[in-house]
């Protein structure tokens, strides 16, 4: 899941509709690549049958207060554009672009918490990808304080991997950059996410993910670091 997935896939209540908009700060694993920052505009609804979460939509195929079977749309925003990395080898490189991930997730619900699994691929074609989301999370209150950690792991196949991170024989011909194949491998993340209600209608966010690299990514010429990190920051407005 997404950093703003993640944030918003269970802040909605049936027949809210909340908008805000906010900040993501994102560190990438790639090599002497800049931090990159992003205003995000925020959605959110949970209606009958169809919902929106942050930067992701979905239908339920099927919902009850345990179990829910979703088919979900949500934009990924790994990318890599060669003029942000002050590498002169990493300049040379094709740029790797964002993209929209179709799938379906369950999610069974408890009182200890909810335990979710997807499957998603690249419905705009630029790695034809296919990654898998096992996930935890737990919510709970403080007051106008709401807290829910996270944690998960994900399969990433080989053609997604190869594509974010892996190096062509032209693209090492151009950087002097050794050749690279990445394969399918598994990652493993945490995130925080904290909501502030300053009245009925106005609520405060700062959530913050961080993904620890598979092998295959660490591995990779392209990558310096064995983590990437993301924090967000924003406001949200409940009608």
């Amino acid at each position: 899941m997404s950093l703003t997935t993640l944030l918003f896939n269970n802040y909605a209540y049936a027949g809210d509709w909340s908008i805000g908009g906010g900040m993501v700060a994102e560190q990438l694993a790639y090599r002497d690549y800049d931090a990159q920052f992003m205003p995000i505009p925020i959605v959110t609804y949970q209606g009958e049958r169809f919902f929106i979460s942050g930067q992701g939509a979905g239908i339920h195929m099927f919902n009850t207060d345990t179990h829910s079977v979703d088919f979900t749309v949500s934009y990924s925003s790994l990318s890599f554009k060669p003029s942000d990395s002050d590498d002169l080898a990493m300049k040379k490189l094709d740029k790797r672009r964002a993209t929209a991930m179709a799938g379906v997730e369950y999610q069974y619900h408890a009182g200890w918490g909810t335990v979710s699994g997807e499957v998603a691929t690249d419905i705009l074609g630029y790695s034809n990808g296919v990654v898998i989301d096992v996930g935890y999370q737990y919510s709970f209150q403080f007051g106008k304080w709401q807290w829910v950690p996270s944690a998960g792991i994900k399969w990433q196949s080989r053609s997604f991997n190869d594509y974010y991170f892996g190096i062509n024989q032209q693209e090492a011909q151009r950087s002097n950059l050794h050749e690279y194949q990445a394969k399918s491998d598994i990652s493993s993340y945490l995130s925080l996410s904290s909501y502030y209600a300053i009245n009925d209608n106005w609520q405060l966010f700062l959530s913050g993910h961080y993904e620890q690299m598979s092998d295959a990514v660490k591995d990779s010429p392209m990558t310096e670091r064995a983590y990437s990190l993301s924090v967000a920051t924003g406001f949200l407005y409940k009608f």
